[in-house]
């Protein structure tokens, strides 16, 4: 399945995160993550990031099991997400 991860959290926050989302995931913009997950990985990745809230962070994840039907357009300075390795 298709998974997006875009968090929003204090600044010297920002580095659990991306450390996390790494693991399993591709870092496509300061706060946004792209990849494809198992259902068993996305639910140890959802519970890993209860693990880690603080009340002043935002964390949300997008899944969709019909990746077909995403559609997305880059502009600018932006890579295809999936293009690289990180």
């Amino acid at each position: 399945m298709l998974v997006i991860v875009v968090y929003d959290v204090p600044a010297d926050r920002t580095r659990v995160y991306r450390k996390l989302l790494r693991q399993k995931l591709e870092h496509i913009q300061n706060s946004v993550f792209y990849g494809t997950l198992t259902e068993g990985q996305v639910t140890k990745l959802e519970n890993q990031i209860q693990d880690q809230l603080h009340d002043d962070d935002s964390v949300i994840v997008f899944r969709s099991e019909a990746e077909a039907f995403i559609k997305y357009q880059t502009f600018g300075d932006a890579e295809e997400p999936g293009s690289r390795f990180t």
